[in-house]
């Protein structure tokens, strides 16, 4: 879990954007199989840091101002079955030309993803900046950290050196609270 936590924010960028410019430079046609699978690779590095970060400030926070990680892990699960869904079941339907109508299970699957990712950025700003102010933080507070999450991979550049900080600053000294 800590090699997200001490990555520096160029690293988890150039993690990011890898895969994209690897096949820009390449000249791999941008089909929608490489494309998904480009999406895929950002979900799992962009998911696994968030999960990182999320569950390691939850388990430095005192124990009464914890909160359950079921559901965060969940949520970020359902967006990850939802794309290996859509490469595995979806993606081999378009090779004969788009179906008249998408199967009933794309749109409610694509709204509870959309639903589990807001909830993550909502889970992971709001534990990372509890624990950097000392205590429960609202909206108002964590907002900015929220609102950066959407802008991946540029949110990451700006959020990460934060995180960097912290994550040495409450190693280093033992941090105030041991969870995890």
């Amino acid at each position: 879990m800590s090699f997200f936590l001490k990555l520096r924010h160029w690293e988890l960028f150039l993690m990011l954007l890898l895969p994209s410019a690897l096949c820009w430079l390449w000249r791999v046609p941008f089909s929608p199989l490489v494309v998904a699978s480009i999406g895929l690779f950002l979900m799992i590095v962009l998911f696994a840091w968030m999960f990182s970060v999320g569950t390691w400030c939850n388990s430095r926070l005192p124990p009464e101002r914890r909160s359950g990680v079921v559901l965060f892990t969940v949520a970020l699960l359902i967006p990850l079955v939802y794309l290996l869904m859509y490469i595995l079941l979806y993606l081999p339907q378009l090779a004969d030309g788009p179906p008249e109508k998408p199967p009933l299970w794309l749109l409610p699957m694509h709204m509870l993803s959309m639903l589990s990712v807001f909830y993550a950025f909502w889970y992971t700003a709001r534990k990372f900046k509890s624990l950097a102010e000392n205590e429960d933080a609202d909206f108002l507070i964590f907002s900015s950290t929220f609102f950066l999450l959407f802008i991946f991979p540029l949110g990451v550049w700006i959020i990460q050196p934060s995180v960097n900080e912290l994550y040495h600053r409450l190693t280093s000294s033992g941090g105030a609270h041991e969870g995890g």
